[in-house]
């Protein structure tokens, strides 16, 4: 969950009875603030970055890259400035931070730079490229790659001579910069950890009452980001299942931290009540305390409950991304029944929404960084979600769980992906019959 922000979708107009079948699959929804900053939140260790930047003379700057869904670098957007750092538009310093190359210096990209800056992204090895003529005038620029950005500095040749103290300090961030981003390294390999112990995953899918399950979680691609994406998928002692996916906004050690608490605290809570709505009540509840100690906390979630024995899906959604459900061979996103991102009104409301599973239905729930890329819409994200379920199920029918895991593979490269994907078991699984027929004892052999 790259920020804090939810889905808002049109107003329901659809007539009683209808069907995701029905009609073509489609959605509408875009980002809205919900009491929140509806921007992207500035990462903690970049605030770090600007300090050491802030400090030093002459030109130089962190720039966070952008890359299409093959890998290929095809943009540079400025994260951080020196003071003195100046672009042709005649911004300066701060006044950077967002610009991006292709807009403010399209020419650059397709330059002989460009490769090598690709080339520093992936390998890791720093370059010196120039002298160039740049802008009105004669420029070398020395990129390193620092987390998953690169850093560069940039030394004008036709200017007045260069101080030594110049030098020396943009050797010194060099240094400052190379520690942090080791204690960059050692947290993300904590947070990691903790994650993976949290959050086990089953290596195929999974019976359980009625329902076979599979899970897939796709870590984000630049490899500082690890999240707070989340699932659980679990049987009660009634004999229904207790389904359910959430984000935490952020990443690092704080977001994998308060994953554990929200996940735990779902456990806890469905010994009281596996009611949807209310489950995602308390866990509001709780978002909301612990906000008041750090404000940075928010999280979307959808939790379900599915009863085995008649077939039906009883689900609820804090500001979390649509459900897409597969009947007859099509798919659409389900309208989401009311609900803010957890964490914002202390007060809420959540209101459930019922679903009959046919055998042979298929129902995905997720996380944004399936749906969310700089590359295109929300809107676009979704109908390729939509669009790759139809084809695993028209690929294979009998066995759409599998197909459709085989498809999603590739990571976002900036935010974790969670999915887990159901569909109803055909008979009577041994697990159904114990809750279904308690009452009749097995045969003694003969």
């Amino acid at each position: 969950m790259r920020g804090a922000h939810t889905y808002a979708g049109p107003a329901d107009t659809r007539p009683a009875g209808w069907h995701p079948a029905a009609e073509p699959p489609r959605a509408s929804f875009e980002r809205a603030a919900v009491g929140v900053a509806a921007v992207r939140r500035r990462e903690p260790w970049l605030a770090t970055v600007q300090q050491v930047l802030d400090a030093i003379p002459g030109a130089a700057a962190f720039l966070a890259p952008v890359r299409d869904r093959s890998g290929r670098l095809v943009d540079l957007v400025v994260a951080a400035a020196t003071p003195e750092a100046v672009g042709p538009s005649g911004r300066q310093g701060a006044q950077l931070v967002g610009a991006r190359a292709a807009r403010s210096s399209p020419q650059t990209l397709t330059s002989d730079r460009w490769p090598v800056y690709q080339h520093v992204l992936d390998s890791g090895e720093a370059a010196t490229v120039g002298p160039f003529d740049h802008t009105g005038g004669r420029y070398s620029v020395r990129v390193h790659r620092l987390g998953d950005g690169l850093l560069m500095t940039w030394l004008r040749h036709d200017a007045p001579e260069r101080s030594v103290t110049a030098e020396l300090r943009l050797a010194q961030m060099e240094r400052e910069l190379a520690e942090h981003r080791r204690d960059l390294a050692a947290e993300h390999e904590m947070a990691a950890r903790l994650q993976h112990i949290i959050l086990p995953i089953p290596e195929g899918p999974i019976e359980l009452p009625g329902l076979r399950v599979a899970v897939r979680y796709l870590p984000a691609g630049q490899q500082s980001r690890v999240g707070g994406d989340w699932y659980h998928a679990a049987a009660l002692p009634d004999g229904s299942v207790l389904l359910a996916v959430g984000d935490v906004a952020g990443h690092g050690t704080p977001a994998a931290t308060f994953m554990a608490q929200l996940r735990h605290a779902l456990r806890a809570l469905a010994v009281t009540t596996t009611d949807p709505a209310h489950l995602l009540g308390h866990l509001n509840r709780l978002t909301c305390d612990l906000e008041r100690e750090n404000p940075e906390i928010s999280a979307t979630a959808v939790i379900a409950r599915y009863e085995p024995q008649r077939r039906v899906l009883t689900w609820a959604q804090a500001g979390h991304p649509p459900p897409v459900f597969s009947h007859a061979n099509r798919a659409a996103a389900l309208e989401r029944p009311p609900g803010p991102v957890l964490g914002v009104v202390e007060d809420a409301r959540y209101v459930n929404a019922t679903l009959e599973l046919d055998y042979g239905d298929m129902l995905l729930f997720y996380t944004d960084g399936l749906i969310e890329d700089r590359q295109r819409s929300l809107d676009e994200g979704l109908q390729d979600v939509i669009a790759t379920v139809d084809e695993a199920v028209a690929a294979s029918s009998t066995h759409p769980l599998i197909e459709l895991f085989d498809r999603f593979r590739r990571p976002n490269p900036e935010d974790d992906t969670c999915i887990l994907a159901i569909r109803p078991l055909t008979g009577l699984t041994r697990d159904l019959r114990r809750f279904a027929m308690p009452h009749i004892a097995p045969r003694p052999a003969p």
